[in-house]
């Protein structure tokens, strides 16, 4: 497993709080925040955000990681912010400036 990348996390943070409004959510976003449960996404809005993390970070396998999250319980499909950070450091292809 990788290592988070404290830039991946910084931007993803980033991209949460200028979200939050089209969210009407008004609390701290840190890396323990919950999509589901603190932040009331449903899945349109994931989607939604799956496609500018990608937009950012590049092509990602995003609908094979909702599927798999789709596969697990119910009381076990909402992720944190440190998750989908990990997901994205584990996933993404390194830059120009990384080779």
């Amino acid at each position: 497993m990788n290592q988070v990348d404290p830039e991946v996390l910084d931007g993803v943070l980033e991209m949460l709080n200028e979200l939050a409004g089209d969210w009407e959510y008004d609390g701290e976003i840190t890396p323990d925040t919950r999509f589901l449960a603190d932040l009331g996404l449903e899945s349109l809005d994931i989607v939604v955000l799956g496609t500018l993390i990608q937009h950012r970070y590049g092509r990602l396998p995003f609908a094979e990681y909702l599927e798999e999250l789709g596969q697990r319980p119910v009381e076990e499909r909402d992720v944190t912010v440190a998750e989908v950070v990990a997901f994205v450091c584990e996933n993404r292809q390194p830059s120009l400036e990384e080779v």
